[in-house]
């Protein structure tokens, strides 16, 4: 979902990605120079963390952070 990718409020980048065999759509933080060379269609596996993120002042959690990403053959 690549249409999607973009720096958000929290002025972290963002990736949106399928998951569950697209069941499922999940909103990740991540490294921009980490997305180079994916692709829509491309399976990346990640190890995660879940954490807080501030958005105009406001803090609030439950945001996943992606802690590494490797994109899968």
């Amino acid at each position: 979902m690549s249409d999607l990718w973009m720096t958000g409020a929290t002025g972290e980048y963002t990736v949106m990605l399928k998951a569950q065999g697209g069941a499922q759509d999940l909103s990740v933080f991540v490294d921009k120079s980490k997305t180079a060379g994916w692709r829509d269609g491309r399976k990346v596996q990640m190890i995660v963390e879940m954490g807080e993120a501030t958005i105009n002042g406001e803090t609030t959690d439950g945001w996943v952070r992606a802690v590494s990403a490797e994109i899968l053959p």
